[in-house]
Order: C-alpha cells, then structure tokens, then sequence
C-alpha cells in the first residue's frame, strides 16, 4: 500500500493572473537547516531531494522568492548532483533545474519568480505537427501502470524522458501516457518517498509497468523529545507522539481532554462537562504516588498549562512515557512528561486563516426520577416495610390524580431536572491566525476564542487567546525566537456551586413546588430550591489572566555546535468572586417561608502568581565516519512565587450590588499568605549510533530543590537506553520489501518527585484570633511537627520495547515496563496526646507493572485512502509497603492491594427469609428479607468495620482508543472511539440509593424486592435503615465501556472554485460528540464519571458545524 507522505506546510496566497495557472494558488516554501552548498558538503546528505526543498535553498542563497502550486510540485523530486558549478547565474541553474520537469519560470520583479508548467504543444488539428523545446520529433506512445511494491497504484508519480522536457503525471490509479520520439532514450519515474527508478524506452512503445521502491530515508520522522529533536528511528526511549489533527477534531474546551484515547499507556478520565471545569485528569503509566499524580507539561520547553493553549496554536504534542527519554528533566519527571509544540510561521509572505465551529451540548445521561404519584406510592411502601405508617393517605394521592393537574399549587409534580436545566448549552470557537514576515523576520500571530454556555443557567466558560510566535534572523549564526501569550479565562456558575444545584435537584421529590402560580419562589425542600440557586442565587466568578514570555537567543558558531540561552517569564492571576444571596421563597398562598441561607455572603480572593525559567543548552553534532555522537549540556534555574488575599463580608443590604462595601462590617475578615520554592538543575545527554544501527543514549540531571532541608536539597537521575535496528542488518535484506522497520529497544532510569509542597520540612505557625471575654485576641499555634530528614520520592523505571513496520504500510510499537516508586511521602499518625499534626515521612513503595501496543495501517484503493490506528494499554498497581495505620474511608491505599482501592463489605445478595435472617450474623438495624446480606469475615457473628475488605479499584485497565479517517476525493470522515476494558464503578448515598436521607427514587428503583420478586436489581424500600446504605459490593458495577468520542464529516470544496473568490482553500464540517456508549453501569449517570455519590455536572453530547479556510 501506498505509505503517506510527509506533509509539506503551506504558505503565502499567490495572486497572478498571466494566464498560464489559476489565480491565487498556494506557495510551497519548506524552510532547510542548510542551504545547497552545505547539503552537498555532508557525505551522508543523500543528493536527492524534493524540488521544494531545492528552491527553499536558493531562496536563502539569492535572497529571492518562489511562487508556485504546493500540487504541481508535491510529487518531483530532483538530483542536486546536477547543479554542480551551476548555482552562481540563477537563471542558467533554474532552466536546468526545471526542464526535466517540463516546468519552467517567469519574473515578476527583480527578485520574485513563479514556476509554471511548460505550454503544451498545440494539437495536431490546430497547427501541424512541429517539434518539442528539446528537438525531438513525437511519434510514439507509451502506457501503464505505477505502482509500490504492494501493488497499489501510485498517484502523482513524475514520468519524464530523460534529458528533455517530456513528460507525464500519474493519475489516481497510477496509469499513464507519454507520447516518445522514435529514437529511443530512457524513462525517469520519481515519486517522493520512493527511489527513482530509469527504464530504457521499449523499442516498439506500447505498455510499460513499473514497480517503485520506498526510499525510507526520504520518510525519516523527527520526534521532539527533551531539550531537542531525534529521528524517529534513532529513537531508544519510550515517546509516542499525537498530532495537530488528532488534537483539532474534536470540539473541545480544554485540549487535555483532547489526549483521551490516543496514545497508548496515557489514561485521561473527563469527570465533568461543566463550562470551565471539563477538563481531562492525565495520568501516564498509572499512578505512583499518594501525592501530586499529574505530568510535567511543557509548552515549548516551558512550564505551563496544556489548557491554556488552544489545540489549533499546536504542531505536535510528545509524550515522554519511560524513565530514559524522561529523565533529562530530573525530579519533575516522575509522572510522565508532556511536550507541547506550538505552530511558527512559515514562508515570506502574508496568509491569513480561519477555523470556526458553532454547536450545543446536551446531558449523555441523566437518571429519570419518579413523579409525584410514584413518589407517594413508594414512600408509603419504604414507610410500612419499616413498621410505620404510611406518610401520603389515599385521598392525597387521589387529589394529586384528579386535581393536580388544574391546580399544581396544592398537589405540585414539578420535574426538577427540566426546570433546572434550562441553559443554551451553545457552544462556540474561532481562531484566526495572521502568518507573514520576511527573510529576516517571520511571525505567526493568533488569535482564538472559545465559549461554552453551560446546560443551567449562571454557567459559563469563555477564553481569550492572543499569540505571537517571531522567529528573527540576525545573521547566518545568530537568530532569535520570541514568543509571547496572552490568556484570559472567564468561569461563572451558581453562587451555590454547580454540584449543590445538581444535588438538590435530583433529590428533591416531584411533589414539593419549585415555582408558585404568582411567580414567587417554593419551598422546595425545606427552602432549598435549586431552580432559584441556579437563576438568582448569586454567583462564582473566576477570571484568570495570564503572559508568558519565551525569548531564546541562537548562536551557531560552527555548523557542528549550537549554544541557546532562554528566559521565560510569567505572571498569572486568579481573582474569585464568591457571592452566595440569599433566596426568599414563599407557600402557595403568598406567606414567607424560608430564607436560604439566611444571610448574603461575599468572599473575594487575589492570588497573583510569578514564574521564571531561566536555561542555557550547548549542542554538539558530528559524525566520523559511520559513527553519529551528539552531546548536550545544559543548566536552568526556575523559581516560583505568589500571594494571596481575600476578604469576606456578609448581610448585604443591596444584593443587587454584590460589592464588599455594601455588606455588614460586623463580621468582616480578611486573609492573606503566599509561598516560593526554586529549582537550579545541571543536565546532560549524549547519543551515539553506528550507522543508524547500534544506538545508545545516556542521560543525566542534578537538581537542587528549596523544598528540602539542608543535605536532602539535592538528587541525581540518571537513565541509560540502547536500541537495535535488525532491520539494518545485511542478513535481513532479503525481507527488506516486508519488513521494512525492525527495531528493539531497553531503557532503565531513575526519576523524581518534588510535588510534595512547599515546606514539608518545616514547622508551622498558624496566626490567628480568639475572643476573649470581649475582646478579640491575636493568637499563635504550633500544629504540626516537623521532619527535617524528608528527602525525594524516587521512580525507577525499566522499559522494553519493539518498533516493526511491515510491507509500507503496517506499523506496531509494543512496551512491556516495570515501574518502583519509593520513599513515597506520607503522613503517619501520632498519638493524640501529642496535640500536633503529624509529619510526611518517606514510608511507602508502589509497583506499576505494564504493557503497551500501538497499531496503524493506511491504504488506499484509487481516490479513497484510509488509516485505521488502534492502541491499547495495561498497568497492574500495587502498593507494595505502607506503614503506618490503616486508615479507613471509601477509598484506601493498602499493601498487595492497588492505590485508592474501594473499601466496603462483601455482599452476598438478599436474605429471603426470617429463617435466613436469624441463621446470619448480627448487622445493621432492623433486617427483614429483601435486605442486602454481608459476608463475616472473621466469622464473629458480628457484621461491622472489621469485615470490610478491598472491593473494588478506582485505577482503570485495558484503556484503549481506535481511529479510523478516510477521504475521497473532497470528503472526509473521522470516527474515534475510545473506552476502557476493565473497570469498577461504584455509586452510592443519594446517585443511587434509594430515599438516602429522605430523598426521592428513580424510575429504576421501582426494580425493588418484594416477596414476589426475589430477583430484582435492588433491595426491598426501607426509610430510613441504615443497613443497606454500607459501602458493600452491592453497589459496585462493571464500568468497562466503549464509546464513541468523536464523529466528523467534511467536505473540502475544489480549489479551482474557491480561487475564484480570493480564498486559498475552504472546508465545511459537521462534528458529534460523545454520541453513544455501549455500557453495563447504572442508568442514568456516565460510565466515565464512575466512582461518587452522582451529584456532578454531567458529560456532555456536543453537536456541531464548521468551516476551515485559508487566504
């Protein structure tokens, strides 16, 4: 099959009108690292290369521009050999450059040129027969097929008579015509991506097939890994890539959640679809630590916020997964690292782009509740089957049956949900982006916004997004990147908090008023009416601003070594308003009734944050014959700092105006603090290869961290990594057509973890007050003691993996790893004599063991191509040593047992019987049959918290991701699936219980025990017993799932048409969302969102349509 070629980048519009092509066609100008004269002066450089690369280099050496079609000049390659001596008249080495390729030039001005076709020879009816450019008289025909070594037809493959201007293009199949002279000659056929192949002319024209063979070194991929770049397939360590398209298919808030399903050993859970807070929790290879689980992220080799960059800024995202390719960064770099790389500016002139989309959103799910009739029903029975009397009499329920309907005052059926959600749910994003500049100066200026309306009203997300990325060049040796970003994030919602709206509004039952007839507020339950939080309760407001400065300075004094200095500054802000007003509700018949909360609250927060990087690198390149060794050394030191204050008031006068001014200055307070830490690192890594063959890598960093007590300050972590390249081997060349990669690759290291807070090992004084009498004092407490001795969380990782790529078009990579944290932080517990809190202490071991594949094949069969890629990841977590006391909760971290495990009792079902309820241990209240039965475990005859066990893991398995694109012609289609394959999810209290603390049930509960239905899904209804509320099995579900994250359809309109009205191309596009899973969870909440009480925002299904176009 058809292996995809490396995309060109696209650049300047082209406005001509000379007749020769249509107006404004795209310009093609790949920037090289070197020009023509150093291309030939490196012996490994093959000299053949793309034509578009070729006039790149004369651009740089004539200061000159190129315009051109990016599709005329896609397929040619061209030999550099044959410029030799000519490269001083640069209109002697244009014609022979381009002749071969029946292509020639014309000047605009003195230093713009544009490549055009050669006119075709006019056709024998028109004018008679005459003789090409090169002399030659046509009279014979020659046809056939192009194809690789699959078999598959080549399109675009140039086919040119050697030594003239004759020639052809393969079509779509990859056949062809060419009409020859009589006198013989040779066929030239090149393709990029392919080895040239020539062919003598057959003697009597007629059919010529042709086999081409992939030339692997025109398709070297680089990776961006720390502090540089490798060719992929230099590459020893563990990394695996995403690209800008994965990123830019989705309609998505926050680009972490663009990272679910992509990469394999990468698990992202997405717990919420709340405008501003749908974030995705990244965790790479599982999870090693009590602690801060979190990656490293850096954008651009800076520190920052992968949600503070708009996916449509990034180039390429890298995922530093194993101890070797991470260790470069040190004691940052225990929980995986994430390389973010922005896009730059390409080309010499000016482009402008534009990519929009407009949608909504509505819940994936959403547990359906009782109405009022069923409420009453089922309380009645939960009341009864506990020995009471039944709450509703039989004349109320049939009031609400005939009269209800006429007056809903009196016998209220309110459905919360629809009440409550009542937001647009709109969703919108746009992003412009300015590229341009010079030979001296190019920049990429952008910017972007993106709003989310949330699905209840006073909820919102919006981001502004400025961006500027200059690359400067000085001279030859010396240029200059300077990048600079502007955000500002805007997140509203109920003064109450989305969760509190959510959680009263799928407790409250249908027969309490949520809105009276005249307008005024209900009761709702007890004066809590989430209709009104929503709508006139206040609210939170957070606005973060940000810059962030990245200037680098490059000097390459020689063109083996480079030395680049780096200083990026960044101040961010996050100022909160948090007004909580106080909401009146009334009876039905106008009386006051609660007021809730009773007084107004304001808290206002500033928390002003400085960052600075400050890094210098030097880079050494040379190769010796077949042996390549690349050294780098570098230094860096970061600091951070910040301080907060706040203030809060409450009563306020005029809600209104929620301003501190106008509340009660009665019991104002105002708070303040701040922190700092600093980290100074030394670092180094060097590489060797032979002949691309044999490969090793070592790396080496020593930091210095100011969050640890003198004589623990600093670590050294080091890793080691070597690869073997079988494929290079003479003994396999007899499979090189099927086995085209074959690599091996082990790597070991040792990491670390500094997320531990600021002062761990220090003690603190808490300042404070206290009322004494009447006076108000200021106070002074110790209250945690200290432990000096505290060192690094340390991660030792060994990593073996596999990189194979069969027949051109079939690619797996596969890792097998085993990963030890130790000196795990933890806070033991002391006597409470003591009166102190206790210290962290380096107490604990956590084992990650795990294995990873990914796959990818790509095809194409005439004008439909497709790639289908899957990958599919495993990690076993086992806490191995913890000492200290078990402490219980719903989750707990115990030896032999996986990090945050689920705690609860074993359930055995229902009992069935008194008989089967007396023969059984004692447990909770009153039991009768249809309750859920427990397991003793130390068989006491007592059930309590002495037979809780490990029930279930918070920690998913099996995650795995499948896309599949495919296009034809001006179509295209992306569907991406994701899910995970093994999972525990666990709900409980009011998410699925049935009348937890007194509120209503869902539709599903109505699936209860009674004598007549031993079988059903839930146990008998009993208000207010505690026995089958306990953390047990019962409530535990498979959350294995597979769902389907992303569909998108688009239609790219021809280039010919677009053209005509200044555009450079134009794209439309549809896009859904989370639009169904295929689970076994528990109905009405999102299998992704497993483990809680169900009181969360929910996911959301997003539908949308936009447009990508490009000037």
């Amino acid at each position: 099959m058809l292996k995809p070629l490396r995309k060109l980048p696209l650049l300047m519009l082209v406005i001509w009108s000379a007749g020769l092509m249509p107006p404004a066609r795209a310009q093609v100008l790949t920037a090289l690292n070197r020009g023509l004269t150093k291309q030939r002066s490196t012996g490994k450089e093959s000299s053949r290369q793309s034509l578009a690369k070729i006039l790149t280099a004369f651009e740089k050496q004539h200061n000159i521009t190129f315009n051109y079609d990016s599709e005329l000049l896609l397929p040619i390659v061209s030999d550099l050999k044959a410029l030799e001596g000519q490269t001083k008249n640069i209109d002697e080495s244009l014609t022979k450059l381009l002749a071969p390729h029946q292509l020639t030039f014309e000047k605009i001005s003195a230093n713009d040129y544009i490549i055009v076709p050669v006119r075709p020879q006019p056709k024998p009816a028109e004018k008679p027969l005459s003789k090409p450019s090169s002399g030659i008289l046509v009279d014979k025909v020659i046809s056939g097929k192009v194809t690789s070594a699959k078999g598959e037809g080549l399109p675009g493959v140039t086919v040119l008579l050697k030594g003239t201007s004759v020639g052809a293009t393969t079509g779509s199949g990859g056949d062809y015509t060419l009409s020859v002279p009589d006198a013989g000659g040779t066929l030239i056929f090149s393709f990029i991506g392919f080895a040239t192949k020539e062919v003598a002319v057959p003697p009597a024209g007629g059919t010529l097939n042709i086999t081409l063979e992939e030339d692997a070194k025109a398709l070297e991929e680089v990776v961006v890994v720390g502090f540089g770049t490798q060719k992929k397939v230099n590459l020893t360590g563990a990394v695996a890539t995403v690209s800008s398209e994965a990123l830019t298919s989705r309609p998505i808030g926050q680009t972490s959640a663009a990272l679910q399903g992509v990469a394999p050993g990468v698990t992202v859970t997405q717990s919420s679809g709340r405008p501003g807070g749908d974030a995705g929790t990244i965790r790479i290879r599982g999870i090693g630590t009590l602690s801060d689980s979190n990656p490293l992220v850096l954008i651009d080799g800076i520190e920052g916020s992968i949600n503070n960059i708009d996916p449509n800024l990034i180039e390429s995202i890298s995922v530093l997964k194993d101890a070797a390719s991470a260790s470069i960064y040190g004691s940052r770099a225990a929980n995986g690292v994430i390389l973010v790389t922005t896009k730059r500016a390409k080309g010499n002139q000016l482009s402008i782009g534009y990519n929009g989309y407009g949608g909504f959103q509505t819940p994936t799910n959403m547990p359906d509740m009782v109405n009022a009739i069923d409420h009453m029903l089922l309380t009645n029975e939960a009341y009864v089957n506990v020995g009471r009397a039944a709450l509703y009499s039989d004349a109320l329920i049939d009031k609400y049956r005939t009269e209800g309907p006429a007056n809903r005052d009196l016998y209220p059926d309110t459905d919360w949900q629809k009440e409550v959600i009542t937001g647009s749910g709109a969703m919108q994003s746009h992003f412009i982006s300015l590229n341009g500049g010079g030979e001296k100066i190019r920049f990429l200026t952008s910017l972007g916004y993106f709003d989310q309306q949330g699905l209840i009203e006073s909820s919102n997300f919006k981001r502004f997004t400025l961006r500027n990325n200059a690359d400067i060049l000085f001279s030859d040796k010396f240029n200059m990147k300077f990048d600079l970003q502007l955000v500002s994030a805007h997140t509203t919602e109920p003064g109450r908090g989305t969760s509190d709206v959510f959680h009263w509004m799928n407790r409250i039952p249908a027969n309490q008023l949520g809105i009276n007839s005249d307008g005024t507020w209900g009761e709702g339950w007890n004066g809590d009416n989430p209709i009104a939080f929503s709508r006139i309760g206040g609210e939170r407001k957070n606005n973060s601003p940000s810059a962030q400065l990245n200037v680098s300075l490059n000097y390459t004094p020689a063109e083996w070594l480079q030395l680049e200095l780096t200083a990026a500054p960044r101040f961010a802000q996050s100022n909160n308003s948090d007004f909580n007003r106080s909401v009146q509700t009334y009876k039905p018949n106008g009386a006051v009734s609660f007021l809730v909360p009773a007084r107004s609250t304001l808290t206002e927060e500033r928390n002003q944050a400085f960052y600075n990087n400050f890094r210098g690198t030097l880079t050494a390149t040379k190769t010796l014959g077949g042996h390549g060794l690349k050294l780098l050394l570098g230094a860096s030191r970061e600091d951070y700092r910040n301080n907060i204050v706040s203030a809060f008031r409450d009563n306020f006068i005029l809600p209104d105006y929620p301003v501190l001014n106008t509340g009660s200055a009665n019991n104002q307070q105002a708070r303040g603090g701040g922190a700092e830490w600093a980290l100074q690192s030394f670092f180094g890594r060097i590489n060797y290869d032979y002949n691309q063959k044999y490969l090793l890598e070592v790396n080496g960093r020593y930091d210095g961290s100011s969050r640890f007590a003198t004589g623990n300050k600093y670590g050294f972590f080091p890793s080691v990594s070597a690869g073997w390249r079988i494929s290079e081997e003479a003994f396999m060349e007899p499979l090189k057509n099927v086995v085209n990669e074959l690599k091996f690759r082990g790597s070991w290291g040792r990491l670390g973890n500094q997320n531990i807070g600021n002062y761990p090992f220090t003690s603190f004084i808490n300042l404070g007050s206290y009322t004494l009498g009447k006076q108000i004092v200021n106070t002074a407490a110790l209250n945690t003691l200290a432990n000096s001795d505290i060192s690094w969380e340390t991660t030792e990782m060994t990593d073996f993996g596999i990189d194979l790529t069969l027949l051109d078009n079939l690619s797996f990579t596969g890792d097998y790893y085993f990963r030890q944290t130790r000196d795990i932080l933890y806070t033991l517990d002391v006597p409470l004599i003591i009166g102190l809190a206790a210290p962290s202490q380096n107490v604990g071991v956590v084992n990650n063991t795990g294995w990873e594949m990914g796959l990818t094949y790509r095809g194409a069969v005439k004008d439909f191509n497709y790639d289908v890629s899957f990958n599919l990841s495993d990690v076993i977590n086992e806490v191995v040593d913890l000492r200290g006391v078990n402490r219980t909760g719903l989750t707990v971290s115990r030896e032999g047992n996986p990090i945050n495990s689920i705690f609860g009792l074993e359930a055995e079902g229902f009992f069935q019987s008194e008989d089967e309820v007396a023969a059984h241990a004692k447990q909770f209240g009153t039991i009768k049959p249809g309750d859920i039965k427990y397991k003793d475990q130390n068989n006491d005859g007592i059930i309590n918290d002495n037979d809780n066990v490990i029930i279930g893991s918070t920690i998913p398995r099996l995650t795995f991701g499948t896309t599949i694109n495919a296009t034809y012609k001006g179509f295209n289609l992306n569907v991406f699936f994701q899910g995970v394959g093994k999972s525990d999810g666990f709900l409980w209290q009011q998410g699925i219980m049935p009348f937890f603390l007194g509120g209503t049930v869902q539709e599903q509960h109505k699936d209860h025990w009674t004598p007549a239905t031993p079988n059903a899904t839930f146990p008998r209804l009993a208000f207010s017993e505690a026995n089958n509320e306990k953390v047990s099995r019962f409530w535990l579900k498979d959350a294995s799932y597979l769902r389907l994250k992303n569909l998108q359809l688009g239609y790219k309109l021809p280039t010919s048409l677009v053209q005509r009205v200044g555009m450079k191309n134009l794209r439309l596009y549809v896009n859904g969302q989370n639009l169904f899973t295929l689970d076994k969870f528990w109905k009405g909440y999102d299998v992704e969102t497993p483990v809680g009480i169900g009181n969360g925002y929910p996911q959301v299904k997003v539908y949308s349509f936009g447009v990508d176009v490009n000037f």
